[in-house]
């Protein structure tokens, strides 16, 4: 029991330290994200993104996700296409299965601290089509 009590605690820290870095990069991170996207990567991303043992850039390893931009055709939108489409361990939208494209471009673009190549949509206009969002909630 005191095992299973330790890799609970494990866990907990993980998450804590997924939430101090997504705090600590808040004020420098390219794009702000919204409840729904905060939600997604705590929830989420983090799982692999905030753990360095795993093969996934973590957060805020800007050289990192800059190497990986380098080797991608297509840069930060390459990125964004393997995050929607799935690569390696990661399967498509990484799990993320009500996850629009603009909340997975925001959420590569926060992890990764580089800018999109593209402008962002605008808040009113940061979900992709009303059936699109419907088929994926």
């Amino acid at each position: 029991m005191k095992v299973l009590q330790g890799r609970r605690v494990c866990s907990y820290t993980k998450i804590f330290a997924a939430w101090v870095l997504l705090a600590l990069t808040a004020s420098t991170q390219a794009v702000e994200l919204t409840p729904r996207e905060s939600h997604a990567y705590t929830q989420i991303c983090a799982y692999c993104h905030a753990r360095a043992e795993t093969s996934a850039p973590v957060m805020g390893d800007t050289a990192e996700w800059q190497r990986r931009a380098a080797e991608t055709e297509g840069g930060f939108e390459g990125l964004v296409r393997n995050t929607i489409v799935g690569i390696g361990n990661m399967p498509p939208l990484g799990t993320c299965g009500y996850c629009t494209e603009t909340e997975i471009r925001n959420l590569v673009a926060t992890m990764s601290g580089l800018a999109p190549s593209v402008s962002r949509s605008s808040p009113s206009s940061s979900t992709s089509s009303p059936k699109k969002e419907a088929n994926t909630q």
